[in-house]
């Protein structure tokens, strides 16, 4: 389940939880969700609570051995299991799985026979950052007997219900201005990183003392990441504005950003190439969002953008960004192969 119904399925505490998924931001809240519940004062968790981290080597007995102990100066024991592999799919060989598919783990399977009838006072908690194995019997025992929640990676078209929640958790909101300004920063972000943007969100907010953030109070307290910088290169292009583009280039060049922008640049031309296309089928503005994979105000104004270019210029620049990328990784790339770049969009 994603994290909203994980958040409502909290209601009722199970005694087994797994928390799966690349976004480690989901994870980290879903933890503290659960063992906000379990221990309602800090001294209640630093007495019942037992980490196992098994990137330091835990072996499957260890985590066995700590389920199953009953509590001794605390009302319930918690093992929270961090980083464990039980549930990753593992490559093998077809002879391999053949002889695995004829005999069980014992381990495992003991494992699987004690969170399948837990005490009453104790609990598990199983976290990891790889894709789980929805085919193993240990991931079907915990989706059984409790409650799996699945963190995926949040793309820049879903961050509006994010935003909202995380901006009614600070009892702030965003004026228009502001709100559009946080998703083109969004918009340009290769991952999003929800850490980076709930601890820039906190920031803002105990420096705004009103309820309303406006574009301002993002640019002057937001750690500018490097995509910020790119987008005002891109819109400096798109603007026709030849000085301001060279000017954001150049600060680009001198603080070795140029990996970072020619991808920002080729990812650009091509959702703009995308954009042409879709619009000559009919589909238009708002409309690009669901095509382009983007946030409608976002995919809005990239089809707005395309309509400056040619085909043939996007496609001409979109292969000299492919020259740039292989030169700047063989150890040839010269920052005049991006200003030529940059004059070429701006001039045709």
């Amino acid at each position: 389940m994603n994290y909203k119904d994980f958040v409502m399925s909290l209601k009722t505490i199970k005694h087994v939880y797994l928390l799966t998924g690349v976004e480690s931001y989901y994870i980290d809240r879903g933890v503290e969700d659960i063992l906000s519940r379990l221990f309602k004062k800090n001294e209640d968790r630093s007495e019942g609570l037992v980490k196992i981290d098994c990137d330091k080597k835990a072996d499957v007995n260890e985590i066995i051995a700590a389920i199953e102990t009953a509590p001794f100066f605390a009302e319930k024991n918690v093992v929270l299991v961090k980083n464990i592999t039980l549930f990753k799919t593992k490559a093998a060989t077809s002879e391999e799985q053949s002889k695995s598919s004829k005999r069980k783990d014992p381990t495992t399977e003991r494992l699987i026979n004690i969170l399948s009838d837990m005490l009453d006072t104790n609990y598990v908690i199983f976290t990891t950052n790889e894709p789980a194995d929805k085919r193993k019997s240990l991931y079907k025992t915990v989706n059984k007997v409790g409650i799996i929640l699945e963190a995926e990676a949040l793309r820049p078209w879903q961050i509006d219900n994010w935003l909202n929640y995380t901006l009614k958790s600070l009892k702030k909101n965003m004026d228009t201005e502001a709100r559009k300004y946080f998703i083109e920063i969004i918009s340009m972000m290769p991952e999003i990183s929800l850490n980076y943007l709930d601890n820039e969100l906190k920031k803002t907010a105990l420096y705004v003392t009103g309820t309303i953030i406006t574009k301002k109070d993002l640019q002057t307290i937001m750690a500018e990441p490097p995509e910020v910088s790119s987008f005002a290169l891109i819109d400096a292009v798109t603007e026709r504005n030849l000085q301001k583009a060279m000017y954001l280039l150049t600060v680009q060049i001198n603080e070795h950003k140029e990996a970072p922008l020619i991808a920002l640049l080729v990812r650009q031309v091509r959702l703009m190439i995308r954009a042409k296309y879709y619009m000559e089928q009919g589909i238009k503005g708002k409309s690009l969002a669901n095509p382009l994979s983007l946030n409608p105000y976002i995919a809005q104004k990239t089809g707005e953008a395309a309509t400056k270019f040619s085909d043939k210029t996007l496609e001409e620049v979109f292969l000299m960004l492919a020259d740039a990328d292989y030169f700047f990784k063989s150890g040839k790339f010269g920052a005049e192969m991006l200003e030529r770049i940059i004059i070429k969009l701006i001039k045709s």
